[in-house]
């Protein structure tokens, strides 16, 4: 670095090339801080195993149509505004709307994105942040609400893993998720739950999307 003409300062290293400092360890010093982190990673991680696997929520919010009980904020209760969205969204795809069907009609209705309701109930990962569009569902948001099996009453844990450098969430296969059944209140049967994802393993899609818009007409003439 010197050789470079840099100077490097680092206060909580007691670090200050420009003085004289020897920088010849800093590289070790950065070895032993990546496994510090590792190690502080590995015991939270630990914690955070331990905790899913005995069934309890390790999600930091309940999903859209769930809040947290105020008497106990372990346990989820049914949101009676957002669940009938939730049904709604799966009887119209029974009856053989498309997610980006059902999405253009929530947004003519201008009913709340999930992200919106939440930010309005103090919760969820939007509450401080500004919602640009509150009334603009997209067909991934619908199709996402379609795969939830916590609609189901169950607890669903380790769908994703984070990695300690970007500490970004990183979806997993399904087979690594741990369910619990019947933890909590249920919001679709599972009769109406099966027969929409069969719905949806049927459909082709086209890249122009054309293929939902005829799904329902297809349905109907069967």
């Amino acid at each position: 670095m010197r050789r470079a003409n840099v100077r490097l300062i680092a206060v909580n290293e007691g670090v200050d090339t420009g003085s004289g400092f020897d920088d010849d360890f800093l590289p070790f010093r950065d070895v032993i801080n990546e496994y510090y982190a590792k190690d502080i990673s590995k015991k939270i991680k630990s914690t955070f195993k331990a905790k899913g696997e005995s069934g309890k929520h390790v999600a930091s919010s309940p999903p859209y149509g769930y809040l947290k009980d105020s008497e106990d904020k372990k346990q989820w209760i049914i949101d009676e505004v957002a669940a009938p969205i939730i049904r709604r969204i799966f009887r119209m795809t029974l009856e053989g709307y498309g997610p980006y069907q059902i999405a253009t009609q929530f947004t003519a209705e201008h009913i709340p994105i999930p992200a919106c309701h939440q930010a309005q109930l103090g919760v969820g990962l939007w509450q401080n942040r500004e919602i640009k569009y509150p009334y603009k569902w997209t067909s991934s948001t619908i199709a996402h609400i379609l795969q939830k099996h916590e609609y189901l009453g169950h607890t669903v844990n380790f769908k994703t893993r984070k990695h300690f450098k970007d500490k970004k969430s990183h979806y997993v296969d399904k087979d690594q998720w741990l369910i619990f059944e019947d933890t909590h209140a249920p919001i679709i049967d599972q009769e109406t739950f099966d027969n929409v994802q069969r719905i949806r393993g049927q459909v082709r899609r086209y890249p122009d999307g054309w293929g939902e818009a005829h799904l329902r007409g297809n349905m109907q003439g069967k």
